[in-house]
């Protein structure tokens, strides 16, 4: 058990690795609402394609569920949850789950969410954290000078702030679809710094602008990695040779 802020959390694994991480995590989710106590679930996955795909099959499913179950399994309210999404649509979140039809079972609140839920907000009411392991994360390439976003697996510390988000009103449970030793042995303990995973010349171009000409030794919270570092100069020198011919020619 990890501690949440007030009760403590339950970490489950997978016995075995997951061939299809959405698959099994779409299942563990209906799985948790069928036979689980009330509470309600955030799901976290990596991107809004992925996440409006997801809810539109937990939706479906969900209804069935509902339907077949004669009261024994309640409504299953779906919301998405991503930055792109519209203020408003976002807002939903918060919304309470559905109440019991008559004498049903009453309805619970599943969230699939990126990353962004790992720590800017905290959803009353969730008891049940689902975590295939991956998120979209920044990559750069010096040589190519290409950004990308890539899925990728998550570190340890992210593990652990997804872990965090149940527990927040009662014992709270984590379902983590990768192995413990996977945890122990193949995640990486922190995230990396933004800065070394991207293409710092626009950071660059402002030191310069305002006179940081030693930018070797300057003290960044993160020092990029020399290779990027050397990269992103090389940029910046073009940008201030062609802004010098521009200018003398204008």
């Amino acid at each position: 058990s990890v501690p949440g802020r007030t009760f403590p959390v339950e970490i489950y694994y997978t016995p075995e690795p997951e061939a299809d991480y959405l698959e099994a995590a779409l299942r563990t989710t209906l799985q948790i609402h069928a036979c689980e106590d009330p509470g309600d679930i955030l799901l976290f996955l990596t991107g809004e394609e992925e996440i409006e795909e997801a809810c539109k099959k937990l939706r479906a499913e969900g209804d069935k569920l509902f339907q077949g179950s004669g009261g024994a399994v309640g409504k299953l309210l779906v919301l998405p949850l991503y930055s792109s999404l519209p203020p408003a649509q976002q807002a939903k979140i918060f919304d309470p789950a559905p109440e019991a039809v008559g004498n049903g079972a009453p309805g619970r609140k599943v969230v699939v969410s990126t990353n962004i839920a790992e720590t800017s907000l905290t959803i009353d009411g969730i008891v049940y954290v689902v975590d295939p392991g991956f998120s979209k994360q920044k990559v750069y390439n010096p040589r190519m000078r290409v950004e990308s976003l890539l899925v990728s697996p998550i570190s340890k510390a992210s593990a652990q702030q997804r872990s965090g988000r149940a527990g927040r009103t009662r014992p709270g449970k984590c379902f983590r679809l990768y192995t413990e030793k996977s945890f122990l042995n193949d995640l990486i303990e922190q995230t990396y710094p933004e800065i070394l995973k991207s293409n710092i010349a626009s950071t660059v171009l402002q030191l310069k602008k305002i006179g940081i000409e030693d930018l070797v030794h300057f003290d960044f919270m993160d020092p990029p990695g020399n290779f990027i570092f050397n990269a992103s100069s090389r940029n910046t020198d073009e940008s201030f040779r062609v802004a010098e011919l521009l200018g003398s020619t204008g």
